[in-house]
């Protein structure tokens, strides 16, 4: 499996996980943090794995320093942006809302792309 199925995979789990989020139960709820706990290292796994396969080793260290940054740092503003919406917003409708938009990141990611060789 390469990296770009792999973290479609680990969206998918991770989006199913926030969407039963907005069900009112506690064992829903643990089981939900764990599926999280399991997708998103998938996601995180699969980019900076292909950072490293695909860039030259005389800029890796730039590039890994760069992808670090735009990853990390998207988190932050999510956060942000999520904090605010919950004071506005019931966080059930919210999660529900991510759980049905996050797969769409999923389609691009798991369709075939042509091997190197026949590129």
């Amino acid at each position: 499996m390469g990296e770009r199925q792999f973290a479609g995979y680990g969206i998918a789990l991770s989006a199913v996980a926030v969407a039963a989020r907005a069900l009112p139960h506690d064992t829903v709820a643990l089981a939900s943090a764990a599926a999280i706990g399991a997708g998103l290292p998938c996601v995180l796994t699969a980019a900076l794995t292909a950072v490293q396969r695909e860039t030259p080793g005389a800029q890796l260290g730039t590039v890994t320093g760069t992808a670090n940054t735009l990853v990390f740092a998207s988190n932050a503003v999510g956060l942000a942006i999520g904090a605010g919406l919950v004071e506005l917003l019931d966080h059930r409708l919210l999660s529900a809302v991510l759980g049905l938009v996050r797969p769409a990141t999923v389609v691009p990611l798991l369709r075939t792309q042509p091997s190197r060789a026949s590129a």
